[in-house]
């Protein structure tokens, strides 16, 4: 049982014919709020226990949803589990495979260091904690994902699932090229977890 929702975050392509195209799809169009509000409007209107985000421009592969579920439900203390994944050109052509370091005992202290996960879409969270940590803070312009699993990770335990779960586009639009939006987000989430 997978519910997909569409959250249309004030595009001005056509992302409403093409989800049109498929009837389990539901749709929801906001008016432009950004990533981080976009990803809070899908959490707040998907139903599910298990929850996966994925980007426009990125792709789940097929056993990724499954695979997450299955590893939640055989450690029901997680918070989130995560995978590898693979970067991919503009038409999909894989160019490599990114492994995933996993995390070590203290996962709020790996994360410190550095956001090891490295993609979103490699994360299948369990909606019980997402919800208790607030979700995604939308005044984030960039890394709400690395400030979320911060703050879920300071909380309860989270791990490495170690499968493939994703691709991840790259091309020229990437907000992860743009080192000074990155450098100074990442700056702003670290410094929230100085204390």
């Amino acid at each position: 049982n997978i519910e997909i929702i569409v959250v249309d975050d004030g595009s001005t392509d056509h992302t409403a014919e093409v989800a049109a195209q498929y009837p389990d799809v539901r749709y929801i169009r906001q008016n432009n709020q950004g990533l981080a509000a976009a990803r809070n409007t899908g959490l707040r209107e998907s139903r599910g226990e298990f929850l996966v985000f994925l980007d426009a421009d990125d792709r789940l592969l097929p056993e990724a949803v499954e695979c997450g579920v299955q590893h939640l439900l055989r450690s029901p203390e997680l918070a989130f589990v995560s995978g590898r994944y693979r970067y991919i050109q503009e038409d999909g052509t894989i160019l490599r495979e990114y492994s995933q370091e996993p995390a070590g005992p203290d996962s709020y202290a790996s994360f410190l260091r550095g956001n090891y996960i490295g993609m979103h879409a490699t994360v299948t969270y369990r909606r019980e904690m997402l919800d208790a940590v607030g979700g995604f803070n939308p005044s984030l312009a960039a890394c709400e994902d690395y400030d979320l699993y911060l703050r879920i990770a300071r909380r309860y335990p989270v791990a490495v699932h170690g499968n493939l779960a994703a691709d991840y586009r790259q091309h020229g639009n990437n907000m992860s090229r743009d080192p000074r939006l990155m450098l100074k987000t990442v700056l702003q989430v670290l410094s929230s977890n100085w204390e």
